[in-house]
Order: C-alpha cells, then structure tokens, then sequence
C-alpha cells in the first residue's frame, strides 16, 4: 500500500503537536511542514534537564512513534528536531 498523506496538513501538525504535548509534561511544541509528510519539530521542556541530545530525542520520537508506523503513517520523517531546556 502507498504511503497516505491526509489532505489537511494542519490536522496533521496539530496532531504531532498535541502528541508531544501529552507525552512530555510542559512541552512548549512548534511543528511545521514543508512538504507532506515531512516534518521540523522544536520542543522546549524541563523535563530534557540533565539528559544528554540523543535522549531527549528518545522522548520526543517515542511520543510520535504510533504517527510514523504503518502504511498510512502521517509523518514519514522528521527533517528537523530541535530539543531545548527553557
């Protein structure tokens, strides 16, 4: 099956928004698109104190795992993720 893209991306960008949001408590969530399916993600959370780059990542890519999975997965790649302490 081809990979699907829904036709509204702002669903799409508040849906990886909101993700994240639930799985990391006080994350402040940018999401753009360039491109369908493809994604730059910045997120700025307490919660990634004291955590090296790849495990904050680890947080973030484990919040959106279910929307990259499968045959009709909305994100296909995240071309950008930023991870911040405020």
């Amino acid at each position: 099956m081809a990979l699907q893209i829904l036709n509204q991306p702002d669903d799409i960008l508040a849906k990886v928004k909101a993700t994240i949001e639930a799985a990391i408590e006080g994350a402040d969530v940018h999401v753009s698109s360039m491109s369908p399916g493809h994604f730059e993600i910045r997120v700025i959370s307490g919660a990634f104190e004291g955590l090296n780059r790849v495990k904050q990542q680890q947080l973030v890519y484990g919040a959106i795992t279910a929307l990259m999975s499968g045959d009709a997965a909305p994100v296909h790649a995240v071309d950008r993720l930023e991870t911040l302490t405020p």
